[in-house]
């Protein structure tokens, strides 16, 4: 039977799918089930962002639909956990229907890619959780976000390959008769079949997504780095802007893909934020490059700070040598979270 390691907020488990959600669920128990009620009810419930109605009535047929290996890991969460299976779809349905902010760049510095990124979200206290997963015949990846959690919008996999994402409006649908995914689903994927930056941009091509993201990719292996303007049906990339490139959550236009409604301020306020820091941090040059990135993420005009909703966790990471730093709790994340380096967990690779 496969065995779950929770150890400092660090859960690391390998198996089957089926395997991989029984250990999960049977380490995570009750309290799952309470993390799961708070992080709906403190958020999309409490703003009124979602119908319950609506999200009882779509959750379940929507997890149906994902790929069956999903499904099963699905599955096993619930047996292990006693969380009914409906609950465990509306915990992760409940993101379709609520957009979210975030911030981020990527940049060269002394021959390297390094990348920075904070989420912003609801229910910060339930946040600053890793989860390393070996699931057979894939590759074996990191992700960061809640505890346990199935999919998510930040994570690496064993191939040194770096994939997160901020949400974008998308002015368009999936195409139909063709398989389109949410984007926490299909990151989870990419990071589990995919090596290189080429191969990303093929899973774009191919799978389709249920909302728009703006998608930061480096591959650790070689350092190249790359920003693509997701819609649900079509991606561009982004220029390289010298040697960084900034995101937050609105389009620039590239390519056309860009939604023609005009972004929200506090969007372009970070954004212009982070360009200047950005333009000062490689000016002034020097050695600590994550200290510099964390001061970034910590700036006041670009980390949020709101009472219950704002920069939930953060990352700074340089794949190509496995250094990846994370907010193990703390709020607001960037600026007042525990900060650590997080141990890469597999020595061969």
């Amino acid at each position: 039977m496969t065995a779950v390691r929770v150890a400092e907020r660090i859960c690391h488990v390998k198996g089957s799918p089926k395997e991989m959600g029984l250990a999960l669920g049977r380490a995570f128990g009750e309290r799952l089930a309470q993390n799961i009620d708070r992080y709906i009810e403190t958020g999309p419930a409490k703003h009124h962002r979602i119908d319950r109605a609506v999200l009882r009535e779509k959750a379940l047929p929507w997890l149906r639909r994902l790929p069956q290996r999903y499904q099963d890991e699905f599955e096993g969460l619930s047996a292990g956990s006693g969380v009914p299976l409906q609950r465990l779809a509306e915990w992760v349905f409940v993101e379709e229907c609520v957009p979210t902010g975030c911030s981020a760049l990527v940049c060269l510095v002394g021959g390297r890619a390094w990348v920075a990124r904070n989420n912003d979200l609801w229910a910060p206290e339930l946040w600053g959780y890793v989860t390393v997963r070996e699931a057979e015949g894939r590759l074996p990846t990191i992700l960061f976000g809640l505890e346990g959690e199935m999919f998510a919008g930040t994570g690496i996999n064993g191939e040194r390959l770096w994939l997160h994402y901020n949400w974008l409006p998308a002015p368009d649908a999936p195409a139909p008769q063709k398989p389109h995914w949410a984007c926490y689903v299909w990151l989870r994927e990419a990071l589990e079949t995919c090596c290189t930056v080429r191969e990303v941009e093929a899973l774009l091509r191919s799978v389709d997504r249920d909302g728009g993201m703006l998608l930061f990719v480096v591959d650790g292996k070689t350092d190249a780095f790359a920003v693509f303007e997701c819609t649900c049906r079509g991606h561009s990339r982004r220029d390289e802007q010298r040697d960084w490139i900034v995101g937050t959550n609105h389009s620039l236009g590239a390519g056309g893909h860009g939604d023609s409604k005009r972004p929200a301020s506090s969007s372009q306020a970070r954004l212009q934020r982070m360009e200047a820091l950005a333009r000062e941090m490689h000016r002034r040059g020097g050695a600590d490059v994550p200290g510099a990135l964390i001061r970034i993420l910590a700036d006041s005009g670009v980390e949020a700070r709101g009472e219950d909703r704002g920069t939930v966790y953060a990352n700074v990471a340089c794949p190509s040598t496995g250094e990846v730093w994370y907010t193990f709790g703390g709020y607001p994340a960037a600026s007042a979270g525990a900060w650590r380096q997080v141990g890469w967990p597999w020595k061969h690779q």
